[in-house]
C-alpha cells in the first residue's frame, strides 16, 4: 500500500499540471474524506499479469456534489524505462453521465505495466482517486509477426502510401485508406527521399503539412504513431536473431534503452518523435523503429507521451521512379498482438489552421 500511496501522490502532482482549466485553489486538501471510486471485482494489487491480455477495470461512482462531475480520467503508468523512474500516459477521458460513472475501460497489458490510476473531480473541484497497482508482468514468449518483401511507394498513382501492420493487406491507397483511418501506422512521403510519417504528425511543420496534405485529404481521423530515424545498432544480424516477442523487447530493452557500452541509452518510452528520415537510393539494409502507445493532442501542451509496443523495419532497397517518386522494399518484425487496435485511442481530428 505504501507503494499504492505514493504513485497516487506522484500522479496527483501530474494531473495539477495537467489539468489547468481547473484553478489552484480547487487542488487544497478537502477536509471531508473522498468519495470513494468502486472498481467492480477488480483488486487493488495484481501480484501478476500476463502480457498481451487487456486488463479490464469496471468503474462505479456517484459523487454527493450536486453540480456533478467535471471531469473523470485514467492515466497509465509504466516503469519500462527504468525501475527508477515512472513514465505516465495523458490522462485518458472515462465517459460520465452528470454525476455518475458508470463505465469499464480496457487498458492493454505491456511490459512494464506499473499501475492504473482513476482520477475524478467534482465541478466544486473535490478529488477523488484510485489506484490499481501491477507488480509484476509476465511476459510473452509467442513468435513475433513477420513480414517480408513489402512494397510501398511515395506514389499516390501506385496505391502503396499507406502501411497498417495489422491488417491482412499491409499496403494500400488513399481511397482505401479513407475507409479504415484509424488503421494507419504511417504514410510514405516524397520529401527529401521515402519519408514515414505518422498521421497524427501532418502539421508538426509547414513544411510536413505541404508534404502530407494531398495523401491526407478528407481525413477526419489521424491516428498516432512512434518513428525513429534509421538506426546504425539496428543490424541484418540482430534483425535475422529475433524470432520471439521476447527476443525483440530484449533487444529494445538492451540496445536501445539500456546504457552505453551495449545499449544506445535511448529512452524509447517517452519519446516523442512522429517522422521518420527520408530514404534516398543509397539507403539499403537501414533499419528503424515503429511504435504504438498514448500521446496528447498536437495542440496540447503539456505533450506527454508513454510508447508501450514497438517493432523492428529493415529498409532493404530504394529505387526513384522516373516521375521522381520512391519505390522501397521493406521488412518488418513486430509484437504478434494487434497493436494499432490496442492504442486506437490516441486518435485526433485535424485542427485549425491545417484543414485537410
Amino acid at each position: 500500500m505504501k507503494r499504492n500511496r505514493n504513485i497516487l501522490y506522484t500522479i496527483g502532482c501530474f494531473v495539477c499540471m495537467c489539468l489547468v482549466f481547473i484553478s489552484c485553489k480547487k487542488f487544497e486538501a478537502d477536509v471531508a474524506p473522498m468519495t470513494p471510486i468502486d472498481i467492480v471485482g477488480v483488486p487493488d494489487t495484481y501480484a501478476s499479469v500476463e502480457e498481451n491480455t487487456d486488463l479490464k477495470i469496471p468503474i462505479k461512482f456517484t459523487t454527493p456534489n450536486d453540480s456533478g462531475i467535471q471531469r473523470a480520467t485514467y492515466t497509465v503508468v509504466n516503469k519500462r524505462a527504468s525501475e527508477l523512474k515512472l513514465v505516465f500516459s495523458p490522462p485518458i477521458d472515462i465517459p460520465f453521465n452528470g454525476k455518475s460513472v458508470d463505465a469499464t475501460i480496457t487498458v492493454p497489458v505491456r511490459r512494464g505495466l506499473s499501475a492504473v490510476v482513476i482520477t475524478i473531480y467534482d465541478k466544486a473541484g473535490k478529488l477523488s482517486s484510485r489506484s490499481i497497482d501491477i507488480k509484476s508482468v509476465t511476459l510473452s514468449g509467442e513468435n513475433v509477426k513477420s513480414l517480408t518483401n513489402i512494397v510501398m511507394s511515395t506514389d499516390p498513382a501506385d496505391d502503396q502510401c499507406f502501411f497498417s501492420l495489422y491488417d491482412p493487406n499491409p499496403v494500400f491507397g488513399q481511397a482505401t485508406a479513407l475507409t479504415k483511418q484509424d488503421r494507419v501506422d504511417f504514410v510514405m512521403l516524397n520529401n527529401g527521399g521515402a519519408k514515414p510519417i505518422s498521421p497524427h504528425a501532418y502539421a508538426a511543420s509547414t513544411s510536413f503539412y505541404d508534404a502530407s496534405k494531398d495523401y491526407l485529404a478528407g481525413f477526419t481521423t489521424l491516428s498516432y504513431g512512434y518513428l525513429s530515424s534509421p538506426k546504425d545498432y539496428i543490424t541484418n544480424a540482430d534483425f535475422d536473431a529475433i524470432k520471439t516477442q521476447s527476443d525483440l523487447e530484449e533487444f529494445m530493452d538492451k540496445k536501445v534503452i539500456g546504457p552505453a557500452p551495449e545499449g544506445a541509452n535511448y529512452n524509447l518510452v517517452n519519446a516523442d518523435r512522429r517522422v521518420g528520415s527520408g530514404f534516398g537510393v543509397n539507403d539499403v539494409d537501414k533499419g528503424f523503429i515503429i511504435g504504438w502507445g498514448y500521446h496528447t493532442g498536437p495542440t496540447e501542451t503539456p505533450t506527454i507521451v508513454l510508447n508501450e509496443a514497438f517493432a523492428l523495419v529493415m529498409v532493404r532497397s530504394v529505387t526513384q521512379k522516373p516521375n521522381g517518386h520512391y519505390i522501397v522494399t521493406m521488412d518488418v518484425k513486430a509484437p504478434p498482438v494487434d497493436e494499432r487496435a490496442s492504442y486506437s485511442g490516441s486518435l485526433i481530428a485535424p485542427y485549425d489552421p491545417y484543414p485537410l
